[in-house]
């Protein structure tokens, strides 16, 4: 999400064990439903008929599109391809080729909680992909794994920052700073921005009870963006390809955990 004013200098949310449950659940439908689309995603297919399919299927699952709840929006998800970095509106005439590196970001409501994940593919699968461009996405989800497996409890929220932002730069690639994560579960964007890199507002002691979603945009060219005259889609200045992945995490007595995963 967008930094601005809205969720600067608040203390995360803690959410009782019920709570947590219920978004489990919501990330379960979020996991599913993006499971569910790879196999959409063929060549030819227009993003605003994956959209509607991606948004039956989550109401078949006992949930609701999150981005519905998005003043001005219209869609149940962003299908953001190649140099698209976040927010790519899924229009017809947005049409998926061969081998395009596609972002699909999804947001659950199930009953009054929410999720929020989002996960890169490659159209014709991941054997499509050029080798840069599949260095690229691993490199993104493995950051964003292992900086969420260091958090501790006690410990800082901003260890994430500091951990995926080395990661990122030792394999080469740059961080989209302007976006960060964010708390979710009550709304579908809490308290506080989670910053991919050290910044002193996620010096934030965790505690047992907190909920956020970890998202990391990384490219193999500028970190500088655009904004389409759509109002909503950010693309690379320079072409260079995007990739984007987030993860709702819960912060456990055992440690963090990706909700929605068995």
């Amino acid at each position: 999400m967008y930094i601005d004013d809205l969720l600067k200098d608040a203390p995360p949310i803690i959410k009782d064990r019920t709570t947590i449950s219920k978004i489990n659940k919501a990330s379960s439908i979020a996991l599913n439903a993006l499971s569910y689309s790879s196999m959409l995603l063929m060549a030819g297919t227009r993003a605003n008929i994956l959209d509607k399919q991606i948004a039956q299927y989550i109401i078949e699952q006992g949930g609701s599109p999150a981005n519905y709840e998005i003043a001005g929006y219209g869609y149940a998800t962003s299908i953001s391809v190649e140099s698209e970095i976040a927010h790519g509106l899924p229009k017809p005439l947005k049409l998926l080729k061969h081998s395009d590196v596609v972002c699909i970001d999804i947001g659950v409501k199930y009953k009054d909680v929410y999720a929020d994940f989002a996960k890169t593919f490659v159209v014709g699968g991941t054997s499509k992909a050029d080798e840069d461009a599949l260095t690229l996405i691993r490199t993104c989800d493995n950051a964003l794994k292992k900086s969420i497996r260091i958090l501790r409890l006690g410990g800082m929220l901003s260890d994430y920052g500091k951990t995926v932002d080395k990661i990122v730069k030792e394999n080469g690639f740059k961080i989209i700073k302007f976006l960060t994560g964010h708390g979710v579960g009550e709304k579908y964007h809490e308290r506080p921005y989670i910053y991919n890199f050290y910044h002193p507002e996620n010096d934030i002691v965790l505690k047992e009870g907190m909920v956020f979603a970890f998202e990391l945009m990384i490219t193999n060219g500028s970190d500088k963006y655009r904004k389409h005259e759509d109002g909503w889609t950010l693309y690379t200045y320079d072409g260079s390809i995007a990739v984007h992945f987030e993860y709702t995490v819960a912060m456990l007595k055992s440690g963090p955990k990706i909700l929605g995963m068995m």
